[in-house]
């Protein structure tokens, strides 16, 4: 049984954003998203994590999401420490288990040296990788990634490529959109294109 399953899938903003898609992704898959700007990828996305409706078709998930928007919705005046403990409470978390779970993915990251730091006094870079290290608390069966690799210089892009490998070997699905499809070398097995919904292998 696929992970993800999108049947002709549409979204209409005054016209359909993208010709519909159809595609499934297994268990261990990635596929990524390239096209234009205003062509739904990040609508695709949210379709896929169930914040949007299509406007036809149907998706179909079978497992537990972990979703790294361009915009995570972290509490500025906190430490990277505590943002991520209130990810984990959020995801189910709790004490000793909720402590220990976000050093072990802040240690995956390659954030444990700022993790006191003031989210606000961040860098675009720490705060991406936080958002990264946020998502994998719940060791999702699904992971979303919006342009996350477009705030990573290439150390920590490099870095951050390592820990998704581990993750498609754990069984993870990837769904990931990029500018750049160097971003899907390693990572994704199919390419979409928007908006004409062209499914290629990577």
């Amino acid at each position: 049984m696929a992970i993800v399953s999108l049947n002709a899938i549409k979204k209409r903003r005054g016209e359909d954003l993208f010709a519909p898609v159809t595609c499934q992704l297994q268990a261990g898959e990635g596929l990524g998203i390239v096209g234009r700007n205003g062509t739904g990828k990040t609508s695709l996305l949210d379709i896929i994590a169930g914040l949007e409706r299509p406007t036809a078709g149907s998706v179909s998930v079978n497992g537990s999401i972990g979703y790294v928007m361009q915009h995570g919705g972290f509490q500025e005046s906190l430490s990277f420490s505590d943002n991520l403990l209130l990810e984990a409470y959020l995801s189910g978390l709790r004490g000793k288990q909720a402590r220990q779970q976000v050093q072990l993915v802040a240690a995956r990251l390659e954030i444990l040296p700022f993790m006191k730091k003031v989210f606000s006094k961040g860098s675009s870079g720490m705060r991406a990788r936080c958002a990264i290290a946020a998502a994998l608390l719940s060791s999702p069966q699904i992971l979303l990634l919006d342009e996350v690799f477009a705030f990573l210089d290439e150390d920590s892009r490099e870095q951050a490529r390592h820990v998704l490998y581990a993750e498609k070997e754990r069984g993870a699905a990837i769904v990931m959109v990029s500018h750049d499809r160097e971003d899907f070398s390693g990572i994704c097995e199919h390419i979409l294109a928007l908006p004409k919904a062209e499914v290629t292998l990577c």
